[in-house]
């Protein structure tokens, strides 16, 4: 059965994801970040971690009882991957160590509007065009 108190959970999840992650939200379909990059100052990064803290700590307080099969999986997949992030985020391997991260941002940002037909022409030109200006220098 599900629960209605890990759907919010999973909403407030996917909603921080997409903000987050707006390339690959892009790429999922979901595009009101469509005209964004990643924001990885300092300050960003520490919101996203504390984002994420947050959510790992709403999750293990929720009650522990049976869940339908799909939501047990989205639980347990939604939680191990902010442990995941919550160390990349923390180490040299990810944003603060790995260059290809932002060329990969910048360039699959741009690409992602051109894969699918998800909006007009002019839309998706736009969004790109927003995202190639972000990128810094």
């Amino acid at each position: 059965m599900d629960d209605p108190a890990v759907a919010a959970w999973l909403d407030d999840f996917f909603a921080a994801y997409y903000q987050r992650r707006p390339v690959n939200a892009t790429f999922i379909g979901v595009h009101e970040h469509d005209a964004k990059l990643p924001d990885l100052s300092e300050r960003a990064v520490e919101e996203t971690l504390g984002e994420m803290e947050g959510l790992l700590r709403r999750v293990r307080a929720l009650p522990s009882q049976p869940l339908g099969s799909a939501q047990s999986i989205d639980r347990a997949l939604a939680e191990g991957f902010l442990e995941i992030q919550r160390w990349e985020y923390g180490s040299t391997h990810f944003h603060r160590g790995n260059p290809s991260f932002y060329t990969g941002e910048a360039i699959f940002g741009v690409l992602s509007h051109f894969l699918t037909r998800s909006a007009p022409l002019a839309e998706r030109v736009a969004a790109a065009t927003a995202r190639m200006q972000a990128v810094p220098g």
